[in-house]
């Protein structure tokens, strides 16, 4: 008897959802009208297309990424004339240590002091440039933060002005950002997102 109940349940089970189905087609939208699901408007931006065709995205890329570049090589120039001194301190030590029994005490005394006082410039170079190549590295972190929280509210404020004009009641984000899996093309408004920010961008530059 409960096997005849559970066949009768699940029978009418796919008889709801068959009907629910054929309303479903019956009232899809026409092409470019954004469907509304229980009175819900939802649509989605492709958030990595978004920024690749995002101009001030772009932008501040560039110019951070000269600015990394330029930080990068001046300190590695720094650290490469660091390494040839450290070299060549450590190439007189070896020869006064091989000739170090043909020197006068006295002689040898200073120069063990001028070692002494090279190596804790060197010592001390050695922190400063670490400690640069780290400011370097934070200031490039802050940047990017910035950058971030710039776009972030220039997108948000973007999608919440169309999302009022429109009437839409979700933006959803797909891409590597967002949990959207999948969205019908006529609910990506990434394109028309993408020209608008655009021209917003090109404005605020005038």
């Amino acid at each position: 008897m409960k096997k005849l109940s559970f066949l009768f349940l699940a029978l009418s089970v796919l008889a709801i959802a068959s009907c629910k189905k054929e309303e479903k087609a019956a009232s899809m939208p026409s092409a470019g009208e954004v469907p509304a699901v229980g009175g819900v408007k939802i649509v989605y931006v492709n958030l990595d297309t978004l920024l690749e065709g995002y101009d001030l995205f772009q932008e501040q890329k560039k110019t951070l990424e000269s600015q990394s570049s330029a930080a990068e090589k001046s300190i590695a120039a720094k650290i490469e004339a660091f390494q040839k001194r450290l070299a060549k301190f450590q190439r007189d030590v070896y020869e006064t240590q091989q000739r170090a029994q043909n020197i006068p005490p006295v002689e040898l005394k200073a120069l063990e002091e001028k070692f002494a006082a090279q190596q804790n410039n060197l010592a001390t170079e050695e922190q400063s440039l670490l400690k640069q190549r780290e400011e370097a590295a934070m200031a490039l972190d802050k940047k990017l933060v910035e950058l971030q929280a710039k776009l972030k509210s220039n997108i948000d404020n973007y999608l919440a002005k169309v999302a009022a004009e429109k009437g839409y009641d979700y933006v959803l984000i797909k891409g590597s950002a967002g949990g959207v899996l999948f969205g019908r093309e006529e609910l990506d408004i990434t394109k028309a997102a993408t020209a608008a920010i655009n021209e917003e961008h090109k404005a605020s530059k005038k």
